[in-house]
């Protein structure tokens, strides 16, 4: 075979290789995209690249624009990086990369500076026209030249997130840099009419406006607050209350003392029947609690017959029992009894609602005015960014806090109606002193009432693994003796089944969401700078 033909069969068999070879490099992306290697900037500096496209976005005509514009800012005074990478992150993350960046690759025209200028992308790996920005500056230019948080706030919200969010990626950025650049050389636009009205309102005439709400309110609270009550015997402990033929019921005793009805006067008054004999407290398993009646209610008038009616009502025909959940449900149907319970002292002379609410108004006006000056106030701060209008602020919340709570405080009881509490007031002192051991069978409606259970919690729960017991609470002694039960840790844990039933419970969540703004306070070249980010 001559020399000829053998090339030409090598030829031949060569030729599907190349071919495929050729295929190949063929299907990988041209160079303006192709992945990028250290070389490129994506784990260094490159000297004189100011555009890291990691994320191969950007198309080279783009990159060459958008490296003119940076320039642009660096002749202004600010070192510059634009720095795009395909990575998901929030804007407090991308701020923070923003600060990384400056710090590792040094971004100041030299050591010390603190004139550098960020802007970076971390844009969504499957969206890569939409993702976080953040736009960091150096001390230089934040604390003490023409790019202070506000204005690069303005930038990225007002300049960049328009043309970003419609997938202008460039213009976007391109916009950016071209106001940096401008505000370095001019400095920044003035504010609008409305911070500047704001400004002067907020940094002195507020907080004094603030102070003297704040002296208003605290001599509307001196002048409505709650006069000691008058009489009372020295020393006496109270306890002579319970012995006496008219002694008050505790939802009378409670509401008489607290200055209002709750919730707390009808549990007391299920504790008092109780007490009478008319019910028992039974354990319904290891965590159930259940109420059975005993007694018909013969004799009962007013707000207690009310409630007894309320009781009859949802019991089992058969057993006479309502489980936990029926006296949960109960709630929802004590309000006619809690007025029952107010006309009867209001009858008695105790009460006057009227009085005591005209004496609650100026401080509930107090108060609606506070919440409107801290409002306006938030306002004003936000509009001026004027420190002083946090003072402001604080004076009117707190200030109308108060006056809320005061109003609040406002009993509905009369003179005549305190000088009756005197003798509970004595007794309700008497059992919250820890030298005092309750007697469960006949204190605990009144603790309850009296709004002290919470003190005589621990002495209650001490007394029950003592073994003792109220006659109210009926045991089963047969799913005792087969260990159904357990309830021979004492009644404490089935009455505080019996308690959480009869209180109300709330609960409430809250999300919130939005751009970051902040600065590093840390050294290196993002030393002292501050910076803002957002999504689009």
């Amino acid at each position: 075979m001559t020399t000829r033909r053998r090339y030409a069969w090598q030829a031949i068999l060569f030729a599907p290789v190349l071919l495929a070879l050729a295929m190949a490099l063929a299907s990988f992306p041209g160079a303006a995209h192709a992945a990028p290697a250290a070389g490129d900037g994506c784990l260094g500096p490159v000297a004189g690249q100011r555009v890291y496209d990691c994320a191969n976005l950007l198309t080279p005509e783009e990159t060459t624009d958008l490296e003119q514009q940076a320039a642009a800012v660096a002749q202004a005074g600010a070192p510059t990086v634009v720095y795009l990478q395909a990575r998901p992150a929030t804007a407090e993350q991308t701020l923070q990369d923003a600060i990384d960046l400056m710090n590792r690759w040094n971004v100041e025209s030299k050591p010390g500076a603190r004139d550098g200028f960020v802007m970076f992308f971390n844009l969504q790996p499957d969206d890569l026209r939409h993702g976080q920005v953040a736009l960091y500056a150096g001390e230089k230019h934040v604390q003490h030249g023409n790019l202070p948080q506000a204005e690069l706030d303005r930038i990225r919200t007002d300049v960049m997130t328009p043309l970003l969010q419609n997938g202008q990626t460039t213009a976007g950025i391109a916009a950016g840099l071209q106001m940096v650049a401008h505000d370095l050389r001019y400095g920044p636009p003035p504010p609008p009419a409305s911070q500047t009205v704001s400004a002067a309102i907020g940094r002195l005439p507020f907080a004094l406006l603030g102070i003297l709400f704040a002296i208003v309110v605290a001599i509307l609270y001196e002048r409505l607050r709650r006069q000691a009550p008058i009489g009372g015997a020295s020393g006496d402990t109270g306890l002579n209350v319970l012995s006496a033929e008219d002694h008050l019921a505790p939802a009378m005793a409670g509401a008489l003392v607290n200055g209002r009805v709750s919730d707390a006067q009808i549990e007391a008054t299920m504790l008092d029947f109780a007490r009478r004999g008319l019910l028992v407290m039974e354990p319904a398993g290891a965590d159930k609690v259940q109420v059975r009646l005993v007694g018909d209610g013969a004799g009962l008038v007013g707000f207690e017959q009310e409630l007894w009616n309320e009781l009859t009502i949802r019991e089992d025909p058969e057993t006479r029992i309502l489980s936990r959940e029926e006296l949960a449900a109960m709630r929802t149907g004590w309000g006619q009894a809690k007025a029952l319970l107010r006309r009867d002292l209001i009858e008695r002379g105790w009460y006057d609602p009227e009085a005591a609410a005209a004496r609650r108004r100026p401080l509930y006006i107090a108060g609606a005015i506070g919440v409107g000056g801290a409002l306006l106030g938030v306002i004003l701060l936000l509009l001026s960014k004027e420190a002083w209008a946090v003072i402001g602020v604080a004076l009117f919340a707190a200030s109308g806090v108060a006056a809320f709570v005061r109003g609040y405080a406002i009993p509905d009881t009369t003179v005549e109606g305190e000088m009756a509490s005197v003798s509970w007031r004595a007794y309700r002192d008497t059992v919250s002193d820890s030298a005092y051991e309750p007697n469960l069978d006949t204190d605990l409606p009144y603790i309850v009432a009296l709004g002290i259970l919470g003190k005589l919690a621990p002495r209650l729960k001490a007394a029950s693994e003592r073994g003792y017991s109220p006659a109210w609470f009926r045991p089963d002694e047969s799913q005792r003796d087969n260990g159904q039960l357990g309830w021979a840790t004492g009644f404490y844990p089935y009455w505080m089944l019996f308690h959480t039933s009869m209180t109300p419970t709330s609960s409430g969540s809250g999300s919130a969401s939005g751009s970051y703004s902040g600065g590093y306070s840390g050294g290196g070249a993002a030393g002292g700078g501050g910076g803002s980010a957002g999504g689009f």
